[in-house]
């Protein structure tokens, strides 16, 4: 009888340390998350929305509406190079790991971030770093446009910090209000300020005059909503898909010709070449053309056409004193013009 109650005490001793290591650990665990560095680093953050993406999920019923709508955030995560997104995901994840960048989908809004400490700084300067960040936010924003995806957003730079679910950034929460109160139509803005702020950072004087390609990745935009003194600027993202050096051959047929030495002169090699890559440009333009009109046509909302009828204008003054093999990429206006 003795020795059952000796096993008994010792079972009582037993779950008592092991409650007090418990409490213990949960003590020990609560101030390692009280007393946690919580830096925010200084990152380029974007916040990227998804054009009319909330009233088609709203008014989806069906499993192919769901589904569709499905796939246009696929895409845009695809091209905003999600890993989750891409059937290479380890590939895309160690990419964005030696670039610094990370990409956080939010409902139907996209955070994507780069930072300037990231392993690439051995190959590349600071600026060369943050400004390719944002050509690749052109590219992305062309080719979901290219894909009747047409997106919104803001573009800050500031603190950001993310981690065990907890996300705290002024540079997100300033990017979101640029998206949401100052990008009326489907536009991502950045401050002027935030730009010159990029060129005062090492790589940047190491180009020749004319050489830097940024000035080719903004334009000035107008907000409805500004206020007194407020400057913005919207990525350029149809003068980057209208520019031929952005694309390639228009069909293998002038590739082959373009190389034919013994048909064809230097100077005629090098007008077929100019002239395929015209071609293939004002291609895409008129697939843009296309989406837009597409989307005007398939909303009754008129404050939505409105936004699309500015896309519209954006497009013609891209293509302002463009090759003549552009024209069929035109819109004529006043065949959308408000009832």
């Amino acid at each position: 009888m003795s020795s059952l109650k000796q096993s008994i005490a010792d079972a009582l001793r037993d779950s008592e340390q092991r409650v007090r290591e418990e409490a213990d650990k949960r003590v020990k665990r609560r101030k390692e998350l009280r007393e946690k560095d919580i830096s925010a680093e200084i990152r380029i953050v974007a916040w990227i929305d998804i054009l009319g993406f909330s009233q088609q999920l709203q008014q989806a019923r069906t499993e192919a509406q769901y589904r569709s709508v499905y796939h246009k955030l696929l895409l845009v995560h695809e091209m905003f190079d999600a890993p989750s997104a891409s059937d290479q995901p380890d590939v895309i994840a160690k990419n964005n790991d030696d670039y610094g960048r990370s990409v956080m989908a939010l409902s139907d809004g996209l955070v994507v971030t780069a930072s300037p400490n990231a392993k690439a700084r051995t190959v590349m300067t600071s600026y060369d770093l943050l400004m390719s960040f944002i050509g690749d936010i052109v590219m992305a924003q062309a080719n979901c446009a290219l894909n009747g995806v047409f997106l919104r957003g803001g573009i800050s730079i500031g603190p950001f910090y993310c981690e065990n679910n907890i996300l705290l950034s002024r540079a997100l929460i300033d990017a979101y209000k640029m998206e949401t109160e100052r990008a009326y139509y489907p536009v991502i803005l950045i401050s002027p300020n935030h730009v010159a702020a990029l060129r005062q950072l090492k790589g940047f004087k190491h180009y020749a005059k004319g050489w830097e390609p940024s000035p080719t990745y903004f334009r000035p935009f107008k907000s409805p909503s500004r206020k007194k003194g407020e400057r913005f600027l919207h990525l350029d993202y149809l003068r980057y898909l209208a520019h031929p050096d952005n694309h390639g051959f228009f069909c293998e047929r002038d590739r082959i010709e373009s190389l034919d030495r013994e048909k064809y002169s230097p100077t005629e090699r090098q007008h077929l070449f100019s002239l395929s890559h015209f071609k293939s440009a004002a291609r895409a333009m008129r697939g843009h053309k296309e989406k837009l009109i597409q989307a005007y046509k398939a909303t009754n909302s008129e404050r939505v056409k409105a936004k699309y009828r500015w896309l519209m204008a954006y497009q013609n003054r891209t293509l302002r004193g463009f090759h003549p093999v552009y024209n069929q990429a035109r819109i004529d206006l006043q065949d959308f013009s408000k009832a």
